[in-house]
């Protein structure tokens, strides 16, 4: 995952862009948090995770998601990321990527959301 993501940051950079990592792997305990106060936010676990999943569920946990900026460099990354196995996985999300191909291969569709 380092790997994809450096050469990403290397390629956006011959690019004229500046790819930054704003968030790789998270523990337990901090996606735990993340997800406690999006259901305190949004009002229930359901509507929760359209935007955060639950420490077990999460990539993030697995060290196998990064989100990514600034905006410009991200929806590069949405268009080049194939070469790298690197793919936006989530309509809703358009900053969080993962290994969802090998390099080179093709992007699954996106889903809407992390809840499904």
């Amino acid at each position: 995952m380092a790997e994809r993501v450096d050469q990403a940051i290397r390629a956006a950079a011959e690019a004229g862009l500046s790819l930054t990592v704003t968030s790789g792997w998270r523990s337990h305990d901090y996606q735990q948090g993340l997800f406690d106060e999006a259901v305190h936010r949004h009002g229930s676990a359901e509507v929760a995770r359209q935007w955060v999943l639950p420490p077990d569920e999460s990539m993030h946990v697995r060290g196998l998601a990064v989100d990514v900026g600034p905006e410009d460099a991200a929806a590069w990354l949405a268009e080049h990321g194939w070469r790298f196995g690197l793919c936006q996985r989530y309509a809703n999300e358009p900053w969080h990527f993962e290994p969802t191909t090998a390099p080179g291969g093709a992007c699954p569709d996106l889903e809407a959301d992390a809840g499904g």
